[in-house]
């Protein structure tokens, strides 16, 4: 008997009534069917659509005039960098050019989902969003009863949730969702017990979130105050051209022949200006290799990724700054020197590789992940500097700028650990700096704390939708 093609492949195959074929949008690609098949809801559950509890408002694309200051703009936030704990942004796009501007900006407790390239990532918008202009690249999802937040946040980020919204991708090319496609979504009705608690945590993880944050926000001055270093906004650089029309700054002759460094960068004016300012500001100083060890580990292999149960999770430049990393996994038995990739707490992560300087504090987070060879690890040597306090300065600007100055690389932009190893760290008091590193850990804390609390409304609401 002649083999079958299921002889050499796994092929993922699965039933699906006729009715929903029938009745729904006549689909021919298989995933748009998958939830059907992969969950079990309770039966005795009812649903309603999307669009009789929220309403979902989707933009086309639109013309956007970009702008260096923020005192005539506002911030546009990509989908994907909505996804991020403290978000970069797009541009500053003009108040004035930008034609009804207003529409884009979000308020806070609005649920957006992305809806082109990545589908589904959904996030909430709270203080660090409140305000700013979102691409179209994301679907605003507005509850119309506020006790609902919680709960059309939960579902959609539920397994179930999101098999149905990426089944209703489409495109030959660039995946896209609509609005109509949300709007169409039959959401099960649970008790008003359950939705009240999906309400309390998730609102709740947020709020851990934002508080996280302003930790962080008050560490960064500390480390200003302590150092009595100034502001780089209140800071005023020479240039030949005042008007800002090009961006052209004098250099000394002397920091040319220290490394005869013909790229401009490298002259920053800002990470000169950081270096004097420790330098004559701090009380005490010293180069970060005097303080911790910088290390290059990982190597440039074959990834061999699995399934959760048979491996580690994959830290890479992308996850460190994301709420929760959407991890891969790498094989435990395939993988070679993984010891090595594995990170430990009070370690700190930095990128080194494409974007540069993003900067990651070990703690109740990342431990025992393995990560990328795109990643330095600076290790602090505990008796000299806290952990904490080096990674409030390495991430604040005075830190990065530095970090930046030795970027290298004709089409992707390189740092190395040597290089960010020369980097100067101002170092007050051990009580002070004990002080801002505990603002940090406890922002950490924070921050695995909001986890655990969506983690817990997510097992709640299965509970919901499967019990009988």
């Amino acid at each position: 008997m002649g083999k079958l093609i299921t002889d050499y492949f796994k092929v993922e195959s699965f039933q699906s009534s006729s009715i929903n074929l029938l009745e729904g949008d006549f689909r021919l690609n298989a995933e748009y069917y998958t939830h059907d098949n992969n969950f079990s809801l309770a039966k005795h559950l009812k649903t309603q659509k999307l669009s009789e509890i929220a309403n979902v408002v989707g933009f086309g694309p639109f013309k956007r005039y970009y702008i260096d200051s923020i005192k005539f703009g506002v911030p546009l936030i990509s989908s994907s960098e909505m996804m991020e704990l403290n978000p970069s942004c797009e541009g500053i796009i003009s108040t004035d050019l930008t034609r009804d501007y207003k529409k884009y900006l979000v308020k806070q407790n609005t649920i957006l989902v992305s809806c082109s390239g990545t589908i589904g990532n959904i996030t909430l918008v709270d203080t660090r969003l409140a305000e700013k202009a979102i691409s179209q690249h994301a679907l605003r999802v507005i509850p119309i009863d506020k006790n609902h937040i919680g709960f059309v946040y939960s579902f959609l980020n539920s397994d179930y949730g999101q098999s149905i919204i990426t089944g209703k991708k489409s495109g030959a090319v660039i995946d896209e969702i609509y609005a109509g496609d949300l709007n169409i979504i039959d959401i099960p009705i649970i008790s008003n017990e359950a939705i009240k608690e999906l309400n309390k945590l998730i609102l709740l993880a947020y709020a851990k979130r934002d508080e996280a944050n302003q930790y962080l926000e008050k560490a960064q001055l500390l480390v200003l105050r302590y150092n009595n270093l100034p502001n780089f906004e209140k800071a005023e650089l020479t240039t030949i051209d005042p008007n800002c029309e090009v961006e052209i700054n004098t250099t000394n002759l002397k920091e040319f022949t220290i490394d005869f460094r013909l790229d401009a960068h490298f002259y920053n004016p800002l990470a000169e200006l950081a270096v004097t300012n420790i330098k004559s500001l701090s009380p005490n100083f010293e180069n970060l290799f005097d303080v911790a060890d910088c290390s290059f580990k990982g190597s440039r292999s074959i990834r061999n990724y699995v399934d959760k149960a048979h491996g580690v999770p994959f830290l890479s430049g992308k996850n460190i700054i994301q709420i929760r990393p959407d991890f891969r996994y790498i094989s435990t038995t395939e993988t070679n020197n993984l010891s090595d990739m594995i990170v430990e707490k009070n370690q700190i992560l930095i990128s080194r590789s494409g974007t540069l300087g993003r900067t990651v504090f070990v703690w109740n987070n990342y431990e025992n992940c393995a990560a990328s060879e795109h990643l330095i690890r600076v290790v602090p040597n505990s008796d000299l500097v806290d952990e904490g306090y080096l990674f409030a300065f390495l991430s604040s600007d005075y830190g990065y700028h530095q970090l930046l100055r030795y970027k290298h690389g004709s089409v992707i932009d390189e740092i190395t650990e040597d290089q960010i190893s020369q980097s100067v760290i101002p170092l007050p008091s051990a009580k002070q700096q004990k002080q801002i590193g505990d603002l940090v850990r406890q922002a950490y804390d924070l921050r695995a704390e909001a986890i655990r609390l969506e983690d817990e409304a997510q097992t709640l609401l299965t509970q919901a939708l499967t019990k009988e």
